[in-house]
């Protein structure tokens, strides 16, 4: 006889196809009913709140007098929450995201009771592989997960998923969804006849007598009745022991069978059984990309920066930063960040990640305005502070915009020693809009606005170091600029010829790219869920349509302008009908410098043209069947070629398994001989074409105008979601997006992840020019004109610096996005060190013989003794 375990709950999506507001109203009346019915019978429960406190964060916020009722019922246990804040997306947003989402939903559970130890994912479009390693820093050892799993990854329903660090945890799947239980029928006879086919499905992969039965659906009312039926159940058949259960039950259960379960390591994104929609990576491109910006501003920006001044004796605004953690976060379910919302919806969570950035930069300026105040000017000239996130020493190039009403100036260090500088952009800026002062002013005054890429050296580990403006003076450095028709540096050579068609070449082997940064424009007949070709496609490339090439040469970086006018359909139905009478304006500006391994493209694109995919191409000639992206603190290995595309229409898959990939910023593609690196800035799809399985091609921008529709080449049957119009999802208008592309001349070695890193860069220039739209008394502090919190000797790569979340201590973090285990690597600062988990709570390890294993990520906490530096 097998144990049926029912799971009461609701999935509770915030927005949709409806907005939080629409969201909000209806909680209120599902949150009253749900208490009231649990308080009239203490036979009920308990009841799964989805997984994600933001529901009672929600519901508090309409029904604030409900907080004591609410508290008791999850004290008895009979209303179980957490351990996430948010129910997340795991393949698109970010790494610390994703820690900080179990950080702050278990935070919120201490508040309320206990949170739920099972890492409960419902209804993410995928899995990613690291999740087991999330939960395990958690000290969660179970996960239940829908989407993404079928037989081909694992042949059962339970098994050991283990993440490439070694973490593990027992794993249950819900093969047919949380809602396939869902409105069972009041009468005995007639719920037991709708369970039959449902359990039967639900028991095929089960390795034991033990079965999850979810009992609940998208926003559903609480079904009181349904548990009361149990018995009744039992009594009428005798192959299934009907109980009123919990995940966490169900887990006992499972282990109480001392059954062996196989183990499984990897991502789950089979789209066999439900559907895990491949080209929410692309959709509305520009949500994408304001997410990723968020993201690296707060935890490679405006944390590093609050860390240094928190060391110098200012305050850390912890709260406000949390804030801003928690809006971006509500913009994270796989909904929001998937844009597979209405058109209403898609523009709040816009709205959500353009409000988190506004705060951030407001933080970051006050908070160098107060950096810069606090530091004594050693020399003449208006102080430029350099900021340094990494724990490491750095050099490089840090772009500073500057205005001046002088045509001569020059940058010294403090020294006096004048710095090299290259004008990248140069305008005129009419400053009321910058100096309160002026704003009342009935003349205008004009200024040189100038963007400087500025070279700059030995800038101290998670510190600063003041440079100088000194204006009416004239620079030594040379600024002619030259024109070219090539790019070279004693590494690479970049040439185009008169089609612009590009060739690089690697200096270091001699190895040749032809035809790399190749514009692909295609058709697109899907909807916000999942691209899909038209039946017959028309690609059309830029190869034909240049309108210009022009190249400059500076003394820092050199840099050639592409432009393109590419004859495109105007809508699916021109390119049905072979009509190119719409038009793309792109221009790709691919920028050199003097000392870097690597190029860095610019592209803009001006969206005209409707119901279409642009991408980039990047030819590798590698004949190899594997490639590699990364992912949430790690790397993983992809098949050119899913084999499950062999069978997927035989077999009748939901959605076919089209090598069309996530990734968190970066694709490559190697052999012993060749390769080639993508870097990207909030692009996060990439496809392996499948006539072309050397070919890496990065998703630019798709548009279409569908929530849902159905039948469609690569999903077919039903519409997903909502058959409505989406409008905006065309994304019309200018787009700018940026990518470095490395060349890889002896595979992914030490050097080359060096020269990600340094891609990737943390470098920050501010220019303290004594304005400000906002005025604040002065600190009354005094700081050196450089300074380090820390130094971390080690290959890891950095991922943030921040104020501990409940002591006054630092926590700072890297992480190991090798193939191989790397060392640790020892910390300096004047501190106590100890090594920590996401959930920085103190491992009982010695962090100088540790080694950290490939896809983990290493946390340490830092405690001063409560002493501030300054």
């Amino acid at each position: 006889m097998k144990t049926v375990h029912l799971v009461q709950h609701t999935h509770w999506d915030r927005e949709w196809y409806f907005t939080e507001n629409d969201s909000k109203a209806v909680l209120y009346y599902f949150m009253d009913d749900l208490l009231q019915r649990l308080e009239d019978d203490n036979t009920l429960g308990p009841f799964v709140l989805d997984g994600q406190t933001v529901v009672i964060e929600d519901y508090l916020s309409v029904a604030p007098q409900q907080e004591t009722r609410l508290r008791q019922l999850i004290e008895q246990g009979r209303i179980v929450i957490g351990p996430w804040y948010t129910q997340s997306d795991f393949l698109v947003v970010g790494a610390e995201s994703i820690t900080r989402n179990l950080l702050l939903g278990q935070a919120d559970c201490q508040r309320f009771g206990d949170a739920m130890p099972v890492g409960y994912v419902p209804d993410s479009f995928g899995q990613s592989a690291q999740l087991p390693m999330f939960l395990q820093q958690f000290a969660i050892d179970h996960a239940v997960i829908w989407r993404g799993w079928s037989e081909h990854n694992v042949p059962f329903s339970e098994f050991s998923w283990q993440a490439a660090d070694g973490s593990k945890v027992t794993t249950a799947v819900l093969p047919w969804g949380y809602g396939c239980a869902k409105w069972l029928p009041d009468s005995p006879s007639a719920c037991l006849t709708a369970l039959q086919p449902i359990l039967e499905k639900q028991t095929r992969f089960s390795l034991t007598g033990n079965v999850l039965l979810p009992n609940g659906n998208d926003q559903s009312p609480f079904e009181y009745r349904v548990p009361q039926l149990l018995d009744q159940l039992n009594q009428q058949q005798d192959e299934y022991r009907f109980v009123r259960s919990s995940f966490s039950q169900f887990f006992q259960s499972l282990e109480s069978t001392n059954v062996t379960l196989p183990i499984y390591q990897g991502e789950l994104i089979s789209p066999k059984y439900m559907r895990i929609h491949r080209g929410i990576f692309s959709t509305r491109v520009d949500i994408k990309q304001l997410n990723a910006r968020l993201e690296q501003t707060l935890s490679q920006h405006l944390e590093p920066l609050l860390a240094l001044n928190w060391r110098l004796g200012l305050p850390y605004p912890q709260h406000a930063v949390d804030n801003i953690w928690r809006e971006a976060m509500k913009s994270h379910a796989h909904d929001s960040i998937g844009g597979c919302n209405s058109d209403r919806v898609n523009a709040m969570v816009k709205n959500r990640l353009e409000s988190g950035l506004e705060m951030a930069q407001q933080l970051i300026d006050l908070n160098m305005k107060m950096l810069a105040e606090g530091i004594s000017a050693q020399l003449d000239g208006k102080k430029i502070i350099i900021f340094n996130a990494r724990p490491q020493i750095s050099a490089g190039l840090v772009e500073v915009t500057i205005y001046t009403p002088e045509q001569d100036f020059r940058v010294v260090d403090g020294e006096g020693n004048e710095c090299r500088w290259q004008i990248v952009e140069e305008g005129r800026q009419d400053m009321s809009i910058i100096v309160q002062e002026l704003s009342n002013s009935t003349e205008t005054t004009w200024y040189r606005k100038c963007r400087l890429l500025l070279e700059v050296a030995d800038i101290p580990a998670c510190g600063y170091q003041t440079l100088y403006l000194q204006e009416g003076v004239r620079a030594e450095c040379d600024q002619q600029v030259e024109s070219v028709v090539k790019l070279e540096n004693p590494w690479l050579l970049l040439e185009a010829n008169k089609q612009g068609i590009l060739t690089l070449t690697d200096k270091r082997n001699q190895q040749t790219y032809h035809h790399v940064l190749q514009l692909v424009d295609g058709g697109d007949a899907g909807d916000n869920y999942n691209y899909s070709p038209p039946f017959n496609d028309w690609l059309i490339n830029s190869d034909d349509f240049l309108t210009s090439v022009t190249g400059q040469q500076g003394v820092l970086q050199s840099s050639l302008t592409l432009n393109w006018q590419m004859a495109v359909p105007e809508d699916l139905a021109a390119r049905n009908a072979r009509r190119a009478n719409g038009e793309l304006d792109v221009t790709m500006t691919i920028t050199l410098a003097h000392t870097n391994t690597w190029l860095d493209v610019a592209i803009s694109v001006n969206n005209t043209v409707r119901d279409h995919r642009l991408q980039v191409l990047l030819p590798t000639n590698v004949q190899q069947h594997i490639h590699f992206a990364d992912q949430p603190f790690g790397l993983i290995e992809r098949q050119n070629m899913p084999p499950e595309m062999a069978v997927w229409q035989d077999e009748q898959w939901t959605e076919a398994p089209v090598a069309l990939y996530p990734m968190q910023s970066q694709v490559m593609m190697y052999d012993e001989k060749r390769g080639l690196c993508v870097l990207t800035e909030g692009l996060r799809e990439y496809q392996i074409p499948e006539n072309q399985q050397d070919v890496m091609a990065v998703t630019l921008l798709r548009s279409v105008g569908w929530l849902g529709q159905a039948n469609m080449p690569y999903r077919p049957g039903r519409a997903s979601g909502m058959v409505l119009p989406s409008p905006d999802s065309q994304i019309q208008g200018m787009h700018h997006f940026k990518l470095s592309l490395l060349a890889m001349n002896n595979g992914a070695d030490s050097t080359f992840w060096r020269d990600v890193e340094r891609v990737r860069g943390n470098l920050h220039a501010w220019l303290a020019t004594g304005w400000s739209r906002f005025r604040t008394n002065p600190h009354g502090r005094v700081f050196p004109p450089h300074f380090s919190i820390l130094s971390w000797d080690t290959e890891l790569h950095f991922s943030t610096l921040k104020k501990a979340q409940h002591s006054d201590a630092l926590v700072v973090r890297a992480w190991n996005p090798t193939a191989r285990t790397l060392a640790r690597g020892s910390i300096t600062t004047n501190g106590e060190v100890a090594a920590a988990t996401l959930a920085e709570t103190t491992l009982q390890t010695d962090r100088h013989q540790e080694s950290v294993p490939t896809c983990a990520p290493a946390t340490c906490v830092i405690n001063f003794g409560g002493e501030k530096t300054c």
